[in-house]
């Protein structure tokens, strides 16, 4: 068959250019800075002639010095004004770059932000994503003697097809950057037209599971983050058999919503598969145990996404699915720019890509001033990163807390540890997010249970002030037993937290009960705002004024 053909040569075109980035990653490693002061003098003069360019004396910027003497570190509001005036046509501001589109955010202060796309800042995305992944993955089946020969794939991140008002794509960055496989989808994944399945048009989530479970060779599953992969398992434990009825029929059930037209289209190019639909059946009837994939899809090579920080959860729970399937834990970045990598499967280590942006350190608890480049940084040290991109945005901060973990020859491998924001900090013990999550997970351990909605916020009603942990759960356990307990796991993970409890500067833990549904109806908010269902992200600190009010008026 010819998509069978265009699928085997696109794939084995993928795992090369795969392959090709991975050695250019080793190599990198050796010359990290060099090649990070080489992007940042290209950016620089490429870009001396916009506006942006001529404010801050671009054009007598010859070294990284002067870079930082001219351009001052900024946020998303020193940008906005120019991106605005972007949005309604005017080129040559902030960058001379032809713009493909715009990823809008939901902004951590609910305020969407719209975050420039070019080639240039797009293609690090593309090199270092989807084949990095298939590359690491076929490697895994050859050295466990499966061959090398990947199917097609499966997207599980819904999509919005989004534009504004000048016709430029609007969504997250993930998808932007995957409309460059537009062409390729039906022959690169199991869906059956060079469109993604919109979140808008109905169940998508079923249509992305017709097509996945119909064929038997899917090699590879991505998504944004590994929480997508939670909450589509779900779905499929309770449908799992109106999906495999409709395999076996060549039917879509009229239970299923979704848009009449698009309806028409699938049903055009679906037919019955009383076999595979058998087969199917006896693979969900045996359980949703460890080796669930394996037996859905014998050939799956590689899970991909994010499952770091915030999501460590959802990648334990999608591990206890997928047996000796190899996960991927993807990437650290944002709209604004693709920073890390991880450069082998099963690991978290994520090496700094010195060919994406230009990078910047603050040491935390230092001084703006004192930034440092990547050259300048410390084993088990953390600081404030600031990038300066491809698309734009010049000493731009992330906001975001990193921790330099070790060093891949000579490049920084990084961990997100926190947001600012995100710190709490009553007397100066801070407690991170980090720490929070791994309290969480030691109470799981201890009580062998499972707790996915959570979140910690200063507790500002008492003096001194506490912590108050707010669960979401219909779990049979003895909260109050519990404070004591979740007080001596912040205490082992925060030693200042203790010694500032035994001083009453905090005030004992206190746990509050969430109404049911809560976190479901914060992302639905979130999405009714721009955001999509891939930037959604678990909410674990109250860290704007907006999530307080949502979460709090929503105690029981």
């Amino acid at each position: 068959m010819l998509r069978n053909f265009i699928n085997n040569t696109a794939i084995k075109l993928m795992i090369s250019r795969g392959r090709k980035n991975l050695s250019d990653m080793e190599k990198q490693s050796f010359y990290p800075m060099k090649q990070n002061e080489e992007l940042l003098m290209n950016i620089v003069k490429k870009n001396k002639d916009t506006e942006y360019g001529l404010e801050h004396n671009f054009s007598n910027i010859k070294s990284i010095e002067d870079f930082q003497r001219n351009v001052p570190i900024s946020g998303y509001e020193d940008f906005a004004p120019y991106i605005e005036r972007m949005k309604n046509g005017e080129k040559n501001l902030i960058t001379s770059s032809k713009i493909l589109g715009y990823s809008r955010t939901s902004g951590s202060s609910g305020v969407p932000k719209f975050i420039p796309a070019t080639k240039e800042s797009l293609d690090p995305y593309i090199r270092y994503t989807w084949v990095r992944a298939l590359a690491l993955g076929a490697d895994e089946m050859v050295r466990k003697g499966r061959g090398s020969k990947l199917g097609r794939g499966v997207f599980l991140s819904p999509v919005t097809n989004e534009v504004l008002p000048n016709g430029l794509s609007c969504s997250n960055i993930a998808e932007i950057t995957a409309r460059h496989y537009g062409f390729f989808y039906p022959y690169l994944l199991a869906v059956p037209s060079r469109n993604l399945f919109d979140m808008h048009d109905g169940d998508y989530i079923y249509n992305i599971y017709r097509f996945a479970l119909m064929d038997e060779d899917v090699s590879f599953i991505f998504s944004v983050f590994f929480s997508i992969n939670v909450s589509q398992m779900t779905y499929l434990q309770k449908n799992w058999q109106v999906i495999v009825d409709d395999i076996e029929k060549g039917t879509i059930n009229e239970s299923i919503n979704m848009k009449p037209e698009l309806r028409s289209q699938l049903l055009s190019v679906i037919k019955p598969m009383p076999e595979r639909a058998k087969y199917l059946r006896k693979q969900f009837e045996q359980g949703f145990d460890n080796t669930l994939y394996r037996r859905l899809w014998p050939r799956l090579a590689v899970i991909s996404s994010i499952g770091n920080a915030s999501f460590k959860p959802a990648a334990d729970y999608i591990r206890g699915f997928s047996d000796d399937i190899p996960l991927d834990f993807s990437s650290y970045g944002s709209s604004e720019g693709l920073v890390a990598v991880c450069y082998k499967l099963n690991s978290t280590d994520m090496q700094l890509l010195t060919d994406s942006c230009f990078y910047e350190f603050i040491p935390m608890g230092e001084p703006d001033s004192n930034a440092v480049t990547l050259d300048k940084l410390e084993k088990g040290k953390q600081y404030e990163i600031i990038i300066t991109t491809q698309s734009g945005l010049y000493r731009y901060r992330l906001k975001d807390i990193v921790e330099i973990e070790g060093f891949r020859n000579k490049c920084p491998l990084i961990k997100y540890v926190y947001r600012k924001g995100q710190l709490f900090n009553i007397a100066g013990e801070k407690f991170s997010e980090e720490d929070a999550r791994h309290t969480i997970e030691m109470l799981e351990e201890a009580h062998n249970i499972k707790l996915d909605r959570w979140l910690f916020y200063q507790d500002e009603s008492v003096m001194p002030n506490r912590y108050s942990l707010v669960v979401e759960s219909d779990l049979d356990i003895d909260w109050d037993s519990c404070i004591d307990e979740l007080e001596g796991y912040m205490g082992k993970l925060c030693k200042r937290y203790s010694s500032q409890r035994e001083k009453a500067f905090i005030e004992r833990l206190i746990i509050q009960h969430q109404q049911s549904g809560t976190h479901d109806a914060w992302m639905k908010r979130c999405i009714s705002q721009g955001a999509s269902t891939a930037q959604v992200k678990p909410v674990h600190s109250l860290d704007n004024e907006a999530k307080r009010e949502f979460f709090l008026s929503r105690l029981k």
